[in-house]
């Protein structure tokens, strides 16, 4: 399977092109009086390096449920110019469960599994309102990872060389359950999407004391109290002025403990694979697989 590093001029470019759609997605929040964090390995970009960490590759941003069901009215009726707002019920072969932002006139391919081409992209991630009750809220991250999966796997198409590495390895039943979710795609899918719409619309927002990020990276860390965001301050991130919990040093050590150390040298990688990428305008899935292809047979 095709994979592209990003690095030298690619990487430059790159980290160019995504912080413009931050500055975007940040002039558009703004604009609408939209509240918004920068989170996760970005926020410690922001703190640790005043901009994207060096070797990583992505920017992720969290808002609260009513802004982000008030972005997506702003972006189904607004004239976003080269931006768009995707997700899983608004884009084909989406296979993930939350949104990005989107430059519409570059091409993305992550893995030749889905057959989805993106735009380049930031995350949106969004904090939904959660129990106080820590075993209630458990149970609720169980059932969301569990629909989480199984919409991706719905969405994705497995390569040959995938499906005899499973064989070899003895995983029939997973096999079994793929090939039961290809026979009805679609179906599965708005299946998949319909309960984890349950899951996260459980609890109000705006009544609960305590708040849940989903899909659920850092486990039961995901579940924090509101307080913990209700105020937010302005760091710089690259040539942006990006907004952050005010609380973020209790909120990151939540997450990764002594965020400010570096990580060992063997870790300083970034753990996005990509297919394949063009900074220059957009490609359709088809033209894309009809360049890795070519591709393939030129290198062998």
């Amino acid at each position: 399977m095709n994979q592209v590093v990003v690095e030298g001029e690619l990487r430059q470019q790159w980290r160019e092109c995504i912080v413009d759609v931050l500055r975007f997605y940040i002039d558009l929040c703004n604009k609408h009086g939209l509240r918004y964090f920068i989170a996760y390995g970005s926020a410690i970009g922001a703190i640790r390096h005043m901009g994207i960490i060096p070797w990583d590759d992505d920017i992720d941003v969290v808002m609260p449920r009513p802004d982000f069901e008030r972005l997506k009215e702003i972006c189904a009726t607004e004239d976003l110019g080269k931006y768009e707002l995707i997700g899983p019920s608004n884009y084909p072969n989406y296979y993930l469960p939350f949104a990005k932002m989107c430059n519409k006139e570059t091409t993305l391919l992550e893995s030749e599994e889905y057959h989805c081409v993106l735009g380049m992209y930031i995350d949106i991630f969004v904090y939904d309102g959660m129990t106080d009750n820590m075993d209630i809220a458990r149970q609720y991250l169980k059932n969301y990872c569990k629909y989480w999966h199984r919409f991706t796997k719905a969405s994705s198409y497995y390569p040959w060389q995938k499906i005899k590495a499973m064989l070899k390895r003895g995983e029939v039943k997973d096999l079994i359950h793929y090939w039961l979710l290809c026979l009805n795609r679609e179906y599965f899918r708005k299946r998949f999407l319909r309960k984890l719409h349950s899951i996260v619309h459980a609890y109000d927002y705006d009544t609960c004391q305590t708040i849940v990020k989903y899909p659920p990276g850092y486990g039961e860390s995901e579940v924090i109290p509101k307080a913990m965001i209700e105020e937010s301050i302005e760091v710089p991130f690259e040539t942006l002025q990006v907004a952050i919990q005010k609380d973020y040093d209790a909120l990151l050590r939540r997450y990764f403990g002594d965020y400010m150390q570096f990580p060992p040298e063997q870790e300083q990688h970034s753990n996005h694979l990509i297919a394949y990428v063009n900074l220059n305008e957009r490609e359709s899935y088809q033209e894309v697989m009809n360049k890795i292809k070519t591709s393939r047979k030129k290198n062998r």
